[in-house]
């Protein structure tokens, strides 16, 4: 891209966007195709010969939606954004005020003096997977908050039959509909040959199935092969956060946490696994224990590195190998 460039800030909302270049009054848009055509020639006639820098916050669909109308222009680079950078340095220039005009055009200072990566979007087998692997988890989810309603009913005295009747085939129900998407999730993965190799490579590793797979997968993204060892740390929301000043604050280092929790999650059961059978794992956590360290921070290392050994053999095309060592 060209070093002159127009910086443009979008603030979207579910029905709304408002954008924002600076000098210009920011201007609001709906979010259907000829609404993006007349965002589209509006910024353009601010940009003149000057490529275009768009940004805006991650807000899921929303954003998702609107970044991959407007990166199909040509000589457009998309930004997504975590919104707490945005609210961090929304913080440092001391921005008191929050409307939708000033949150956009807080956007655009942002990508005018930070300039944040260009985003790609996936593939669509790739958005299809996540879609499902979603679904699948937020069933999941409820399947577990309707079993611990059952049993709390085994407690109660003077239940109504009907309720317990109820209670089972709600439950029954959500179970047949996740073996659907489960299987859905296999016949997607299946269906697209680079995707199908990963979660070959991704299973190979002691501790990961099928469902692991899916979710590191669908949740990884291209992080998985286009970050480096500590951007991905970073992205899952598991590079140690420090607190250290002089002599008198020396916190604990905890996890930052400021990533994706849904990667951290689905992380967290196949390293319980693997630090039992997977001999680099299990290496890893025994050593930490030794040397005195918490067990659930032994695991949060091991973590790490499970999702390194992950990200090692997807760049490298090779299945598990115990002495495998992970790219720096």
């Amino acid at each position: 891209m060209s070093k002159e460039r127009l910086s443009v800030g979008v603030d979207v909302g579910k029905d709304e966007v408002m954008v924002a270049v600076v000098g210009r009054k920011p201007m609001a848009f709906g979010t259907s195709k000829p609404d993006m055509k007349r965002l589209m020639k509006w910024v353009k006639s601010q940009a003149g010969l000057r490529a275009i820098h768009i940004g805006m916050e991650a807000t899921g669909v929303y954003s998702s939606r609107i970044a991959l109308a407007l990166w199909a222009y040509p000589d457009v680079t998309v930004s997504i954004i975590n919104p707490a950078q945005i609210k961090a340095y929304g913080r440092a220039v001391l921005r008191r005020t929050k409307t939708d005009s000033v949150d956009a055009q807080l956007i655009c200072d942002f990508v005018r003096s930070q300039t944040p990566i260009a985003w790609t979007p996936p593939s669509a087998t790739h958005q299809e997977l996540k879609a499902l692997v979603t679904h699948a988890d937020a069933i999941r989810d409820e399947i577990r908050r309707w079993a611990n309603r059952r049993h709390a009913h085994k407690h109660m005295t003077h239940l109504p039959a009907v309720i317990a009747t109820s209670t089972a085939e709600v439950v029954a129900t959500l179970t047949e509909e996740l073996a659907t998407i489960e299987a859905a999730i296999m016949q997607v993965c299946q269906s697209d040959t680079t995707l199908a190799e990963d979660m070959a490579i991704a299973v190979s590793i002691p501790g990961i199935g099928n469902c692991s797979a899916a979710q590191l997968l669908a949740y990884g993204g291209h992080a998985l092969t286009q970050h480096t060892r500590r951007q991905l740390d970073a992205h899952a929301g598991l590079a140690p956060s420090e607190r250290q000043s002089g002599t008198s604050v020396r916190g604990k280092s905890p996890i930052a946490k400021a990533g994706n929790a849904r990667l951290r999650r689905a992380l967290y059961m196949p390293t319980l696994v693997a630090v039992r059978y997977n001999p680099i794992l299990k290496r890893c956590y025994d050593r930490y224990v030794e040397r005195g360290k918490p067990k659930k921070v032994a695991l949060t290392a091991c973590m790490r590195k499970l999702l390194n050994i992950l990200r090692a053999m997807l760049i490298t095309r090779k299945p598990f190998n115990p002495a495998y060592q992970p790219l720096t």
